[in-house]
């Protein structure tokens, strides 16, 4: 988003000082990175009256600024000859080393056409001719223009400017059809929010894109600028009293111009439309009190949504609907009745609006178009050692790209889960360097103990890392034998302080260490672990049956607590399963509470309380619980998912090839003999791991674009078909290629305005 300064103001300071902005203006804006500098033309009134010609004013900033564009806001053109205009602005661009830009107005208060009556009639279409002339000239080409006697004389214009081509504005005050001529010829557009609202923007930026693709026109390369009133400050309520009278004073001033000519004003909105005359509406008689209460509300309507002002944050709120409308660049009129002092200390304030909303501008092009995916990454930095957790080795293992770089890696890095063995072998097959398994839970900063794999099929957490001791320890809180299984407690410089706010859980975990007479403390991990002959630490699992799936840490005993409420469930336990190497699975098993209840309620019944990851992926329903002969709870007896009710919709079979591929690929993927299209994957026992391996199968059968994204906002077979032969993934696809050709051509634009 490019931003510009804009002065339009009043002709109420003494001599040289009605200028003191402007100048002092210019050269912060010039100094601190802004695109542009804007001036406009009024004539024989207080409104805009210090700016009877841009020309004039734009020659002076393009004497003290070496690099904002230098533009004229606008140039009532009908009340010049294109040859001057030509000339004129050639002369400043010659001064300015190539920084000009003209945005053409076609004029509407009547008064002003004085200096050439004859054009007041057709004066839109004299300003459109004009355009093309003073294009033909600019660009070294002769025009026939008729002198006093009669005689046609071609015409070449001097001094040369610098550009090669003239940037070109189209203002318009809100008229659709300005902005559809705009976007015929091929220039820019220029507006403000007098009189209109930045939705009615949106719309008529549509237009004006649509009328330059019908030209034959990139629609993402015009220029779109938006001139809004600014003050930046510290309070929200402080800016609105800073700007409540000056802003009112300037609407007056606008009112008394309008007041004998209202319709003659573009941005005036009849009553009752086009056809409306202007005895409908009596505006010239209102008392003064009517004027003020007329200008409090349009006042309190403007700063709320027609001004850039307020906090930085509030600023940035605006500059975000304006992105929205695709507006390329914000003019910022200043100059409206604020103290010149007041607004100048206020830009430091404007520029980090601008500095947050080019973000990302301000990386360089080159850099914003490279591919940011990880496999990519690997490869342009040249990676040696990358650290993640287990369940992103296995979204890495399945995608082609990923697997090559991580071929080149010197070693490997994987913890913050469980390291499942199946997994450990196809990292072992991918790598050529090393694999370590890292353990250690977030209490004592990370990383505890570490172990290089060799054998896939055992992968102990092993030894601890420097500064850190590991005790495993009985009930009695005792050393354990080599081979014995305990809970494991770690020590060192590495164990937190303890749970913010939560001193109870502090005291339960975080215990003096017996076995050190500093006064340190050891943390009670909750895991089971032993020794090993070797000194190497084997880890057995949790003691209090907490389980980590997909990098999220979850208490079994919570969703059982949950799943018990459910009326229908008489008992119930939950259960971590990997069947399937690699396939983590949630599943609750339930004794119902007289008949079986549908296996959807369950779900959604959790999903009332719980977040998705802690929602079973299946639910099987038994008689009653398998018990060890002492009649405790036998979790190795809990059946193997299979013998569950079906937590699917209403079976509907596949109707055409590409659903019948889709089914396919989820069958093998979710190890499911039989899928509708009404099925949801997620429901299915789908997760994000699994996830990414349908969609590369999806890429590798599937001609149509697919992305990772539409997978989870189709999660049926159905919706997600009906998405990929419907216009709208041509749309999405469209709008993501426009917004990257958007951002270069701005890139561009934006290179240029500054050389």
């Amino acid at each position: 988003m490019e931003f510009g300064m804009f002065m339009w103001g009043n002709d109420d300071a003494p001599g040289r000082e009605k200028y003191k902005l402007m100048l002092d203006g210019a050269k912060y804006f010039d100094e601190n990175g802004f695109d542009s500098v804007w001036t406009p033309e009024r004539h024989f009134s207080a409104f805009g009256g210090p700016y009877p010609n841009p020309a004039v004013t734009c020659a002076a900033l393009a004497a003290i600024t070496k690099n904002v564009a230098i533009r004229s806001g606008s140039i009532v053109s009908p009340l010049h000859h294109p040859v001057r205009i030509a000339e004129d602005w050639s002369v400043i661009d010659n001064l300015s080393d190539g920084r000009v830009g003209l945005s053409f107005a076609a004029g509407w208060q009547p008064n002003d056409f004085i200096i050439k009556p004859e054009n007041h009639k057709n004066n839109k279409q004299v300003m459109l001719d004009q355009i093309e002339t003073v294009k033909k000239l600019w660009r070294g080409e002769g025009v026939e223009f008729e002198n006093p006697m009669g005689d046609m004389v071609e015409v070449f214009t001097l001094p040369r400017p610098v550009q090669k081509e003239l940037p070109v504005w189209l203002t318009t005050a809100g008229n659709p059809e300005s902005y559809r001529q705009a976007g015929a010829k091929g220039v820019n557009v220029l507006t403000h929010l007098l009189g209109q609202n930045i939705e009615e923007v949106t719309e008529k930026i549509r237009i004006y894109r649509e009328a330059r693709k019908e030209a034959g026109l990139d629609p993402a390369a015009g220029k779109v600028t938006l001139m809004l009133h600014t003050f930046v400050g510290e309070c929200n309520d402080e800016v609105r009293e800073i700007v409540r009278e000056p802003m009112k004073e300037y609407l007056r001033s606008a009112m008394k111009l309008v007041i004998d000519f209202a319709w003659s004003f573009p941005a005036f909105k009849r009553p009752g439309g086009q056809d409306a005359k202007v005895e409908d509406i009596n505006i010239k008689n209102l008392s003064a009190e009517e004027t003020d209460t007329i200008l409090d509300f349009a006042f309190e309507r403007y700063f709320e949504n027609s001004g850039l002002f307020g906090t930085v944050e509030t600023c940035n709120k605006m500059i975000d609907r304006c992105k929205g409308a695709e507006i390329d660049e914000i003019a910022c009129l200043l100059d409206f009745g604020v103290e010149t002092d007041a607004v100048m200390q206020s830009l430091p304030l404007l520029k980090e609006v601008r500095d947050s909303a080019n973000a990302l501008a301000d990386i360089p092009e080159s850099e914003q178009e490279l591919d940011q995916t990880l496999p990519a990454q690997l490869e342009r930095h040249e990676v040696t050692h990358f650290q993640c957790t287990p369940s992103m080795a296995r979204m890495l293992s399945f995608d082609p790209e990923a697997r090559q770089q991580m071929g080149k890696l010197k070693h490997m890095m994987v913890g913050g889960e469980a390291f499942p063995n199946a997994l450990a072998k196809d990292l072992k097959e991918i790598l050529n360097g090393r694999l370590t398994n890292m353990y250690g839970p977030t209490e004592t900063t990370i990383w505890s103990t570490t172990q290089e794999v060799e054998d896939p099929g055992n992968i102990p957490i092993g030894r601890p890392i420097a500064n850190t001791d590991i005790y495993i320890l009985d009930e009695n809180r005792q050393p354990t034998p080599i081979g014995v299984p305990g809970d494991l407690f770690i020590g060192g410089q590495g164990v937190v302080r303890g749970y913010l706010n939560r001193p109870d859980l502090t005291d339960e975990r975080f215990i003096p260490n017996p076995f050190k007479d500093d006064g340190s403390r050891m943390y009670w991990t909750g895991d089971l672990a032993k020794y090993r002959d070797d000194g190497v630490i084997e880890f057995l699992g949790r003691i209090d049956h907490q389980v980590k799936i997909r990098g999220y840490r979850i208490e079994l005993g919570e969703i059982e607590a949950m799943l018990g409420n459910h009326e229908a469930v008489r008992d119930c336990v939950l259960l971590l399963r990997e069947d399937n190497p690699g396939d983590q699975r949630l599943v609750a098993y339930m004794v119902p509470q007289g008949a079986a209840p549908d296996a959807n309620d369950i779900r959604e019944h959790l999903r009332k309380n719980l977040p998705e990851y802690m929602v079973p992926n299946d639910v099987v329903i038994l008689d009653a619980m398998p018990l060890t002969p002492n009649g405790k709870l036998d979790r190795k007896q809990l059946p193997v998912p299979g013998t569950s009710q079906s937590a699917t919709a209403e079976y509907e079979a596949p109707e055409d090839q590409l659903q019948e591929t889709i089914v396919n690929i989820w069958q093998e993927t979710l190890h499911l003999d039989k899928i509708g299209v009404k099925d949801n994957f997620f429901d299915l026992g789908g997760h994000s791991l699994l996830i990414v391996r349908v969609h590369q199968l999806l890429k590798e059968q599937v001609e149509k674009p697919i992305s990772l994204t539409d997978l989870y906002r189709f999660p049926t077979i159905k919706s997600l078909t009906e998405f990929l032969n419907s216009d709208d993934q041509n749309k999405s696809l469209k709008k993501s290629s426009d917004r990257a050709s958007r951002r270069r051509e701005r890139m561009g634009l934006r290179k240029r305005g500054r050389k």
